[in-house]
């Protein structure tokens, strides 16, 4: 399943380069993918407050990115400290058996020096998770209305909300 992807780390926000030149782009804070049968939704948030938002059909693909208001990216860095999403593990996720009808998510936030990625199965296993998981669940509901972004061209900015991968230059002998 191409939303199941694994996330490539991040450059720290606010990270200096060594020659004393201006910072790198902010890293990523977090992905979050919502995969039903009918639609997948995704959107990949940086820590600056800039989004890529997808939402996958069988009919169309809308691509929108934007920037979210200063409210709203508290709002998403407090789910995103949580002590119950802090804490949690992939092995503590309750993953019962799946049905057809079910729908999945996957959660990707930027911690120091990792990322901690999770999946969950089906509804049930993310419900539980009042003050982290079910919010921003009901968040990425409400990106579909959000205001004041740009829609973008499918064949030119489609990506799955994953970061770009880090480029690695090599020296040609």
């Amino acid at each position: 399943m191409a939303w199941v992807a694994v996330l490539l780390l991040g450059i720290p926000a606010g990270a200096q380069s060594p020659t004393g030149s201006p910072p790198p782009p902010s890293s990523y804070l977090m992905r979050l993918v919502h995969a039903h049968n009918f639609e997948n939704v995704c959107v990949l948030v940086r820590a600056d407050g800039q989004y890529h938002f997808e939402r996958d059909t069988a009919q169309k693909t809308e691509i929108f990115e934007g920037t979210l208001p200063l409210p709203d990216m508290q709002h998403i860095e407090h789910l995103l400290a949580a002590e119950e999403l802090f804490d949690l593990t992939e092995d503590k996720i309750v993953k019962a058996p799946l049905s057809e009808n079910e729908v999945h998510l996957v959660l990707s936030v930027h911690r120091p020096g990792h990322w901690q990625n999770l999946t969950f199965p089906q509804a049930s296993s993310w419900e539980s998770y009042h003050d982290s998981v079910l919010p921003l669940v009901h968040w990425l509901e409400e990106m579909r209305k959000a205001k004041n972004r740009i829609k973008l061209r499918e064949e030119a900015a489609r990506n799955n909300c994953l970061p770009p991968p880090k480029l690695e230059l090599k020296v040609r002998h």
